[in-house]
């Protein structure tokens, strides 16, 4: 495993930790600062329900990635079907994602809606390419594996390990507003802010 998927999943291990004991907590009922009228709040409350939402789909992943397999170096055969397991996980994992994207009621912020297409994007990107990896692999005989067979899960990896979870949150200020006040997002903000570089 290359150093920058460790340091990814070091960051996956500790929000799973958060999002597999809490499920979808709910939003903060913090308003945010004095003088907010009751519609405004009621607002913020709303962006930041949308926002847990948002980072419940994305941890799906998270939780998917953290109990992968290993590849298994042992023979070259090994190698191959454990590289096609892990990719497996993977697609699951973005499969997950995909879903709670997917099924998530409409932002109450109209950029929020640009930002979840663009992750579905993404996530839909590497899930293809994984899958045809794994494919690639799954028909790979065993007299014909070599090193560019073994390799075939490296490109899906290291797009997972540079996916953004919270991609275009800042761009929106009542995003990174609501960020701030939904306490899953807060979790993952903080976990990928603490990991080392």
């Amino acid at each position: 495993m290359r150093p920058g998927q460790s340091v990814f999943l070091v960051v996956l291990t500790g929000l799973c930790v958060g999002l597999s004991g809490c499920g979808r907590p709910p939003a903060s009922t913090d308003p945010g600062g004095p003088g907010l009228s009751r519609e405004q709040v009621q607002l913020q409350d709303a962006e930041a329900r949308w926002a847990d939402d948002y980072c419940v789909a994305v941890g799906s992943l998270v939780e998917k990635l953290v109990t992968m397999p290993s590849v298994d170096p042992s023979t070259p055969q090994r190698a191959v079907r454990s590289s096609s397991e892990l990719l497996g996980s993977v697609i699951d994992g973005l499969d997950r994602a995909l879903d709670g994207l997917h099924t998530m009621p409409p932002s109450p912020v109209p950029e929020g809606e640009a930002v979840r297409e663009r992750a579905v994007s993404d996530f839909q990107g590497v899930r293809d390419r994984a899958a045809a990896a794994r494919q690639r692999l799954d028909a790979t005989a065993p007299g014909a594996i070599d090193a560019a067979t073994l390799g075939q899960a490296n490109g899906p990896l290291t797009e997972v390990a540079g996916l953004d979870l919270l991609d275009r949150f800042d761009a929106v200020p009542e995003l990174a507003t609501a960020v701030a006040h939904a306490p899953v997002c807060r979790q993952l903000a903080a976990q990928v802010t603490a990991a080392p570089r």
